[in-house]
């Protein structure tokens, strides 16, 4: 460990051997400072941990400073190690802060556009992707659609577009429309509903034990208690099933209504409508990609010639 002194040698020797610390080291050294493990952090970088190890080796071998101790259960930071931790924190936001802004002010329409949005959405809003992207062809579009959540604070996407009833404040955005939700089968599935009772029906169900999303909300009001069910973390796969004639779903009815063979159960209750809003951070708002997307986005969305997010 090391006291106030060790500290300020420690701070001095690092910057007079700066050039010995590459900015390569950077994703390594916070890697392993917030996963606590090799393996942990070799996960988060996406290679191997012997990769990592050899890393933090050669870094503390340059700097001649140990900035983990080698535990069984991991990697703790040392008192050097912690100093580092923070400002590499510190240098770390800033770099992405510098890069929002410098985004932000770029009038070009053209490199690389970030959305993130649902998987459904990906393959329902494909002809306004496809009509964006021809319009502006030096605009590199990447479209990212996971369960998981994307920080555009931290810049894993430019723009977000999401349902949701609560957007973040710190975000800036467009409410674009309203999309209901209902209840809907295979018309093959029409004859064991007809002729089975309730509590045998199939029912797919997307993965959510809390049931906050609208479908989990519905599902719960609307299925029999012990009924049998097929969960997935996926609406597309919940929609693939259901067109496979498993049973009986919740969908947003954008997906559903233009689905011949697919019938509603139940009307859509406005109760569980959620908002689809488009959103980007504030510092790349002004961007001239960003601006472009939100206009040309918003007016196919919200002309909805498609009749994709009409109420039934």
């Amino acid at each position: 460990m090391y006291g106030a002194k060790e500290l300020s040698k420690y701070t001095i020797g690092l910057c007079m051997n700066a050039q010995t610390l590459d900015w390569g080291d950077m994703p390594f050294l916070l890697a392993v400072c917030e996963a606590g493990t090799l393996s942990g952090a070799a996960r988060k970088l996406g290679v191997n941990h012997s990769t990592v190890f050899r890393r933090i080796e050669a870094v503390e071998a340059r700097l001649g400073v140990t900035l983990f101790e080698r535990l069984s259960h991991g990697y703790v930071m040392t008192t050097a190690g912690e100093h580092f931790f923070q400002q590499a924190v510190v240098m770390k936001e800033g770099m992405i802060r510098i890069q929002r802004e410098l985004s932000g002010q770029d009038l070009r329409l053209e490199g690389i556009l970030t959305v993130t949005t649902t998987d459904s959405l990906v393959y329902y809003l494909t002809p306004v992707f496809r009509d964006f992207q021809r319009q502006y062809p030096d605009v590199e579009l990447r479209l990212l659609s996971d369960v998981r959540s994307f920080d555009l604070m931290q810049r894993d996407a430019d723009i977000a577009l999401r349902p949701t009833r609560q957007p973040p404040e710190h975000w800036i955005g467009r409410e674009l429309t309203s999309i209901p939700y209902a209840t809907y089968v295979h018309t093959d599935y029409l004859d064991v509903i007809e002729n089975s009772p309730p509590e045998s029906h199939h029912w797919i169900l997307l993965e959510d034990n809390l049931n906050r999303s609208p479908m989990g909300q519905i599902s719960a009001e609307q299925k029999m208690e012990g009924a049998p069910v097929t969960i997935t973390s996926s609406v597309m796969a919940m929609f693939d099933l259901i067109r496979a004639n498993l049973g009986i779903a919740v969908l947003p009815c954008y997906m559903a209504e233009n689905t011949s063979e697919l019938v509603q159960l139940h009307r859509a209750d406005t109760k569980f409508n959620t908002d689809l809003w488009m959103l980007a951070h504030p510092d790349i708002r002004r961007s001239a990609k960003v601006h472009a997307f939100f206009e040309f986005a918003t007016a196919r969305i919200r002309d909805d010639g498609s009749g994709f997010f009409k109420q039934s």
